[in-house]
């Protein structure tokens, strides 16, 4: 594990880009999280195909979650957020895009996207952010290491702290997570710092999902001095 600590949101973000860059050449399959903490990332990636220094022509996408029984076009969706913030940006193939189909049967949805994540997998480099209860995806407190995609409800504090529109959502598992071959998980802000000193600092537990991150070999965490506070 290699733990980097920057000052601030910014510099944090700066640093991420760099790591997510220095290993763009060797992902061909690139997961994508949620949330406010990449936003400064995905407005610099952006920059960065705009630019030609990069291309995601023959790139693979797939995304962690989406919250279920919602629209893809939903301004609340997760699809929508990506959209706005990353891929009308890049020039990523539009069928190389995948989510997790939102509607439907349950099951019938969950095994298509472990289907499409083997199919094309594993995921080469992975963007992780952390819930302040632990959550990685939406593998909410309670999920276990052998976890794969599935639907789950969400946490009352999950809810209170995203208000979300709906109280269900579509994740990949804990297992599909670990199997990514690098994963970058960042934090940024005081309410990260104690899910991310459990996360990193205590003995692995369905407690605090993150912290099965400790037993994958190649990850690396960037937090602002705030997030990391308690490390």
């Amino acid at each position: 594990m290699k733990i980097i600590v920057k000052e601030d949101y910014t510099e944090m973000s700066d640093v991420a880009l760099r790591l997510f860059l220095d290993a763009f050449g060797r992902s061909k399959v690139i997961g994508f999280a949620t949330g406010k903490t990449p936003l400064k990332l995905y407005s610099s990636i952006s920059e960065a195909c705009l630019s030609g220094e990069i291309s995601f022509k023959g790139k693979i996408s797939f995304n962690l979650d989406e919250y279920w029984g919602i629209e893809k076009d939903d301004p609340r969706s997760f699809r929508e957020y990506m959209e706005a913030h990353l891929f009308r940006q890049i020039d990523i193939y539009r069928n190389e895009i995948h989510f997790p189909e939102c509607s439907g049967d349950p099951d019938a949805a969950a095994s298509k996207y472990r289907s499409e994540i083997r199919r094309f997998g594993p995921v080469d480099f992975q963007i992780l952010g952390i819930g302040a209860n632990g959550h990685i995806g939406f593998n909410e407190p309670g999920s276990g290491l052998s976890s794969e995609t599935r639907v789950v409800k969400l946490s009352e504090s999950t809810i209170k702290a995203n208000k979300p529109p709906s109280e269900r959502a579509i994740t990949m598992g804990i297992k599909e997570i670990l199997g990514s071959k690098e994963i970058m998980v960042m934090a940024s802000g005081r309410g990260k710092r104690d899910a991310l000193c459990k996360a990193l600092q205590e003995n692995p537990s369905e407690d605090v999902p993150a912290s099965f991150l400790q037993y994958h070999s190649n990850l690396t965490v960037v937090a602002d001095a705030e997030a990391a506070e308690l490390l």
